[in-house]
């Protein structure tokens, strides 16, 4: 075999092993739904499996052009296989960027949800942000006491009303607001999440556990649970988990909710992690944290804001009531 020939045949073959291992384990792991936990952390890299079967097909399309005879025949319905596979993460991804979407709304309502990754995200880019995008109700999930004492002082003015618990570590969740907030109860997530109502709305502001822990399906499922039990008009927080999850997925659906970002078209917004994986740079991944609405609301747009010294980033929400 001439160099010529070899050279792209091998570099076919390359791709097809180094792209199409981890992009199959991808697709199964969301299609399955399982809770098998590295099953679980593998279908919050479903948006990747676009790239990777999108490499897969030119690969498979080059081996298709060099090949002859039968081999041409095998090789060409692993195109087609390859590109039924890309179709289906194509689909599963289209509805972030197209679909029915508002564009006005009645009374408008910006909500911001932001992990402060215990208690070292930057307070001052937290509250320019609150008053910036003028936030009405403001979720934090590892909130430390220090945290809190900052925070609490500086957004006083504009979110007086607060709920929750400052801890140390990644076990503080608050919930704050600019009206008042009563019937407030905790859902005995380890890390603290809470339910209650803010005007007359029912909020839930969650922090379950996150997929490195053997509690992840037990937490996920107590979350579906009580959002179903109590048809929230909003749901944000830190979900540790992606609408490529089974879990979100059932959540939406039994409590009635759509996912803001989603609903506004607002296309693939990871939010996690700022900082990489064990020491490579590299951009934020997965989206983990989610602003979830009831059809008392419409979403209009969402956004990301980069809280230094956070491993997330902030997420806000800009929404409003039915227009009429």
């Amino acid at each position: 075999m001439n160099r010529a020939r070899w050279v792209p045949l091998a570099l076919a073959w390359g791709v097809l092993v180094v792209c199409g291992l981890p992009a199959l384990a991808i697709t199964l792991s969301r299609a399955l739904a399982s809770t098998d936990l590295r099953a679980v952390r593998l279908a919050a890299f479903a948006p990747f499996g676009i790239g990777l079967y999108a490499a897969c097909l030119v690969a498979v399309l080059v081996l298709v052009w060099l090949a002859a005879g039968p081999a041409r025949i095998r090789l060409a319905v692993m195109a087609g296989v390859v590109g039924m596979l890309l179709a289906v993460h194509l689909a599963w991804q289209a509805p972030m960027y197209a679909g029915s979407r508002e564009t006005s709304a009645g009374e408008p309502l910006t909500v911001m949800t932001t992990n402060l990754f215990e208690g070292k995200g930057d307070i001052d880019t937290v509250v320019e942000a609150v008053r910036a995008h003028k936030v009405d109700l403001l979720a934090v999930q590892e909130i430390t006491p220090e945290a809190f004492a900052k925070l609490s002082g500086r957004l006083r003015d504009q979110l007086p009303y607060r709920i929750g618990e400052a801890a140390p570590g990644t076990d503080g969740t608050m919930l704050f607001a600019g009206e008042p907030i009563t019937k407030a109860r905790r859902i005995e997530t380890a890390m603290g999440s809470w339910v209650a109502d803010v005007g007359e709305r029912r909020v839930v502001v969650a922090h379950p556990a996150p997929p490195t822990l053997a509690s992840w399906p037990a937490e996920q499922e107590l979350l579906i649970k009580e959002a179903a039990a109590e048809k929230p008009d909003l749901v944000l927080g830190d979900l540790n988990a992606s609408l490529d999850h089974h879990t979100v997925r059932q959540l939406l659906d039994d409590a009635e909710v759509s996912d803001a970002a989603r609903a506004s078209n607002a296309g693939w917004q990871p939010t996690w992690p700022v900082d990489g994986f064990a020491g490579v740079p590299l951009p934020p991944s997965t989206a983990i944290d989610h602003v979830l609405i009831s059809d008392a609301l419409v979403a209009l747009a969402t956004e990301t804001v980069e809280v230094p010294g956070s491993d997330h980033l902030a997420l806000v929400a800009y929404l409003g009531t039915p227009a009429e």
